[in-house]
């Protein structure tokens, strides 16, 4: 059957579908843009900036510690300034396909709300790994292993600390959803701390349905954007898939990918910094903070269509889940053409960009698998 054929018959709009290709190709271009130029800048600052700003800070202050936070600082922060027209072009763009409600001045605040969040993890993170680096010759393993601890760390804070920063969240008044969703999580047998209203639609047109959190902080959030749109059987269906990834362990088994693949990255740039930085006429001090960052994102984007085939394999364990837990499959299916549209998710992808960009797999192949479930 062709494509075409394949989306109406499940539900899907054709007009949606053509909208959606388009918005992929553009945030696509955006995203690929964003890419080539912080590439470009980072080389020039290779060449021209590191070892100068450095020999600054060096100059100005003798205390190691303190040119490893001020050169830390300075270089965060200028490639915050440096990504900050390709996220313009991103907001623009959410704007331009009628997915954003946000004012600038609200994203401009979530922006400099990042970068103090993003200094923040710089500077532990970073002060972390030049003080291992001056210690042991096994740095790149305890470097590894305290990114590793902050990366759970900020999983177990996000929905706690982080998310409150940028959406208002209130407890779900509709009294006969919690009921059921809290039914729904005691069928899985997992314990949820709560339900709630995450209000999204200030920012967003698109909806949003989770289980957020690691151990004591898992919470189940629904934006007012879904809460609108949605029966109570879609919601369920939804956030049955989202209980199936902690059911699974999804979060910690994605963790753990993650780290073996930054365990990767460190211990290969740990075997060939040295001549790296010597063609540079670099040290292995916080000068080379630029050359260790490109070499690691070098690495994770080699590994990254790995990565997103192991994410798209828990996403279909994780559907599986829903489709045995809820009462009747269609609902995943329907819910998920529901997703597509509003979120404008192209939902038929080419394999090429599948394979490459996504982490999940297309709407399509999960809405046909749902309707064509039997239990």
């Amino acid at each position: 059957m062709e494509k075409r054929e394949k989306l109406e018959k499940f539900g899907f709009d054709l007009e949606s579908y053509e909208k959606a290709k388009d918005y992929e190709l553009d945030s696509l271009v955006i995203s690929i843009g964003s890419s080539i130029t912080t590439l470009l800048v980072l080389i020039l600052f290779l060449f021209f900036g590191t070892k100068p700003l450095y020999d600054f800070l060096a100059g100005l202050v003798e205390n190691v510690w303190a040119i490893r936070v001020g050169y830390i600082l300075i270089f965060s922060a200028g490639f915050f300034f440096l990504d900050l027209p390709s996220g313009w072009f991103s907001y623009k763009l959410e704007h331009r396909y009628d997915l954003s409600n946000q004012s600038p001045m609200s994203w401009l605040t979530d922006q400099f709300k990042g970068l103090l969040i993003s200094l923040t993890l710089a500077l532990i993170g970073f002060t972390i790994l030049f003080w291992t680096i001056a210690v042991t010759e096994l740095w790149w393993v305890w470097a590894w292993i305290a990114f590793t601890v902050i990366s759970i760390f900020i999983g177990f804070i996000s929905p706690t600390l982080l998310m409150p920063l940028f959406y208002d969240f209130q407890p779900l008044e509709k009294e006969e959803l919690k009921r059921r969703l809290k039914e729904l999580a005691n069928r899985a047998q997992l314990e949820v701390l709560g339900v709630f209203n995450m209000k999204a639609s200030e920012k967003t047109k698109k909806a949003i349905g989770a289980l957020t959190g690691i151990g004591s902080s898992r919470r189940i959030i629904l934006s007012d954007t879904m809460l609108e749109n949605y029966s109570v059987e879609e919601i369920e269906a939804v956030i049955a898939h989202e209980m199936g990834h902690h059911k699974f362990h999804d979060i910690w088994f994605l963790i753990g990918v993650q780290s073996l693949f930054s365990l990767l990255g460190f211990y290969l740039i740990a075997t060939f910094i040295d001549p790296v930085l010597g063609s540079l006429s670099l040290e292995l001090n916080v000068s080379a903070l630029p050359v260790i960052l490109g070499m690691m994102e070098l690495i994770l984007f080699v590994l990254s269509p790995v990565k997103n085939w192991v994410s798209r394999m828990r996403e279909r364990a994780a559907d599986g889940f829903s489709l045995k837990l809820v009462d009747d499959p269609k609902t995943l299916g329907e819910a998920l053409v529901k997703l597509s549209q509003q979120n404008l998710g192209n939902p038929a992808p080419s394999k090429l960009v599948e394979w490459l960009f996504y982490d999940h797999p297309s709407g399509l192949d999960r809405v046909e698998r749902a309707f064509n479930y039997e239990s």
